[in-house]
């Protein structure tokens, strides 16, 4: 069971644990997303052992559009991955990202994200890896729902 920090009650947000990281849902509809978000998603990483967590701004798994704030903390590990039906968008909130691009199993290309704001998208079918190279990084993913 994990800790969360008063910010996440169930009133407005839903915890899901069936992915790869803990996802808060929102419960309510035109929630702004501001400083506060980041703080309470920084606590609960880091009262849960500096977990990788996310906050959902879709309604569900079943949504088209998955738009998500990730947490990402360089004391984890991270996958190369690849997604076969959609492209990532990738947006910078806070800290610094790298994402290495792979071609026949071999990195091809290697994009930082260091200023807030700056954007970077991988293609479908392209094979990648995110990776903070601050002690955390936050940032918007946006990206199509992958399974039906």
């Amino acid at each position: 069971m994990f800790k969360k920090p008063i910010f996440f009650s169930k009133k407005n947000f839903t915890l899901d644990t069936s992915g790869r990281s803990p996802a808060f849902f929102l419960k309510n509809n035109n929630l702004k997303v501001d400083q506060n978000f980041y703080e309470n998603l920084i606590k609960f990483s880091k009262i849960n052992n500096n977990i990788n967590c996310r906050i959902c701004i879709h309604k569900s798994k079943k949504a088209e559009l998955h738009s998500m704030i990730v947490l990402i903390n360089s004391k984890n590990t991270f996958n190369v991955h690849r997604h076969s039906k959609t492209s990532e968008i990738y947006q910078l909130i806070k800290g610094s990202i790298q994402i290495n691009l792979f071609k026949n199993n071999l990195k091809s290309q290697t994009i930082k994200l260091k200023k807030k704001g700056e954007i970077f998208t991988v293609l479908k079918n392209k094979l990648h890896i995110v990776v903070p190279l601050s002690k955390i990084a936050i940032f918007h993913e946006t990206k199509l729902r992958e399974n039906d």
